[in-house]
């Protein structure tokens, strides 16, 4: 493919990643106005949202593995033009069952699409340098799309109604189909049986995991429901494992985990997306609820995030080329560890332009973890099996995202019910009115806005603030945990001087 082709390519890929990525979070400011229009409860807005995430997550590792059987462009494109009309399906959805069914239709097409994306970059880029300044980008774009989200979606349901968030992908996955059935050549296919068994426990066991992770935030953990969805997951999980260890040609070789720096990195895009999208949840929340911003002025107030973030990724690419991965995923790890614990000294009266700095480190190491930790992951496994590889990495961060809501938010809602009683108590209030402010407060802070003023209001906001510094000590101790796996797992060993004069 000559320079020209490949670059409209790479283009095309980075469209397709963008917005699967902007679609887990650009939807969330257009809730309201689809409870209006609809006269959706709590549940019905639940799966809006969550519906998306359950057939991304669970159909990830189908996709990854029919794109290697089957050839990624095919695979790749009609994963995206499942997408798009998904896209379309829910912004002329006519009720909030269509609108569901669009949002399960988004989340197949992205399953299938996603992990060729990266699998295909692979190829375009084959030496390792090329390959990681190329990857820079594409995780620029991913880390520019999140956050992202938000303020985007506030333009858009502000401008143009909620059926905009959707429609926007109309005009830019078209370009990406057609660009991408132009420019993209087809990629050799694994010859290997299909393997079934594999598939279904593999959908079964990410599935059960993903739902029990969404009703855990409404039920709660200790919910029979939610029991009984993990059990059902770690059965399925274990189920799963042992029939691929045991199938001649299975859907994900296990044999892959005994890299250790396929492992590792698997390991630290988990504990990343841990910490990382709860994070933006409740920064955003912070600057919503307890300093009273806007949607849109709170999207605003993200900026200096999300712009280190979008040009560290790049740069992270140039490093891993000349110095190897590891430099930037420990420097990237430490760096947004040690924002977020900065973090919790924010009051809820700090004004924003005092703290506002932080998160510049906040997210520029991001940029630079993700970056090398996808190119060391794509560069440990043979081309044969890039999508598979691709589709486990994702998984890695789609559980971990899942994952990280669902604890910190309970780390969160924990700790500001424990503080709001304290304070509750100071303000001399009965057994009874203290535990009615409590219940009120936590479902209206994690919901739709305090629920007290003056001394009461008061209360709410700096009990609702430290539970938030909580979440975040928990983020930063899962980024500062992914920086020593690297240093273990991922950075290379120089061997003792004995060995490389006997080597030379």
């Amino acid at each position: 493919m000559d320079g020209r082709g490949r670059t409209w390519a790479f283009a095309a890929l980075c469209a397709a990643q963008f917005m699967s990525m902007l679609d887990l979070t650009v939807v969330n400011l257009a809730l309201p106005s689809v409870r209006r229009d609809f006269g959706a409860g709590v549940s019905g807005l639940q799966w809006v949202v969550g519906s998306y995430v359950l057939a991304f997550a669970c159909l990830l590792l189908t996709g990854g593995s029919l794109g290697d059987r089957f050839g990624r462009k095919r695979v790749f494109l009609t994963g995206l033009a499942v997408f798009t009309g998904s896209s379309a399906l829910c912004g002329a959805a006519p009720t909030l069952g269509v609108l569901v069914a669009g949002r399960v239709g988004q989340g197949v097409g992205a399953a299938l699409f996603v992990p060729a994306t990266l699998a295909v970059l692979t190829r375009l880029y084959p030496e390792p340098g090329e390959r990681a300044r190329a990857i820079g980008v594409w995780a620029g774009v991913s880390a520019t799309a999140l956050p992202l989200g938000p303020v985007l979606g506030g333009v858009l349901v502000d401008g143009f109604g909620w059926p905009s968030v959707f429609l926007l992908n109309l005009p830019v996955g078209t370009a990406a189909l057609a660009v991408s059935w132009w420019a993209l050549s087809e990629t050799p296919r694994a010859r290997r049986a299909f393997d079934v068994s594999g598939q279904l426990l593999g959908v079964g066991w990410l599935g059960c995991l993903t739902y029990a992770l969404i009703e855990a935030e409404q039920a709660g953990w200790s919910s029979l429901r939610t029991v009984a969805l993990l059990t059902t997951a770690g059965v399925l999980l274990l189920s799963f494992l042992a029939a691929e260890s045991r199938a001649r040609q299975p859907m994900l070789p296990l044999a892959l985990f005994r890299n250790r720096r396929f492992a590792a990195c698997n390991g630290v895009l988990f504990v990343g997306a841990f910490g990382l999208l709860s994070s933006f949840l409740f920064l955003s929340l912070f600057l919503q609820q307890i300093q009273e911003y806007a949607p849109f002025q709170a999207g605003l107030r993200m900026l200096p995030l999300l712009l280190p973030a979008a040009a560290a990724a790049p740069l992270a690419g140039r490093l891993a080329a000349r110095h190897g991965p590891a430099l930037p995923m420990v420097a990237g790890q430490t760096s947004t560890g040690a924002a977020l614990l900065a973090l919790t000294r924010v009051g809820a009266d700090t004004p924003y332009a005092l703290w506002a700095l932080v998160l510049v480190p906040l997210g520029a190491g991001v940029g630079l973890t993700m970056t090398p930790t996808n190119a060391a992951l794509m560069g440990s496994v043979p081309p044969d099996k890039a999508g598979i590889a691709s589709a486990t990495s994702i998984v890695s961060q789609q559980v971990g995202n899942a994952l990280g809501v669902a604890v910190i938010g309970a780390v969160v809602a924990g700790g500001f019910a424990t503080a709001l009683a304290e304070r509750a108590a100071a303000l001399d209030l009965s057994t009874a009115a203290t535990r009615e402010l409590v219940h009120d407060a936590v479902q209206g802070s994690l919901g739709t806005g305090p629920s007290a003023g003056g001394a009461r209001g008061e209360a709410v906001d700096s009990a609702f603030t430290e539970g938030i510094h909580g979440g975040l000590a928990v983020s930063g101790a899962a980024y500062l945990t992914g920086a020593a796996l690297t240093v273990r797992f991922v950075a290379e060993r120089r061997r003792p001087r004995r060995e490389q004069v006997a080597a030379r």
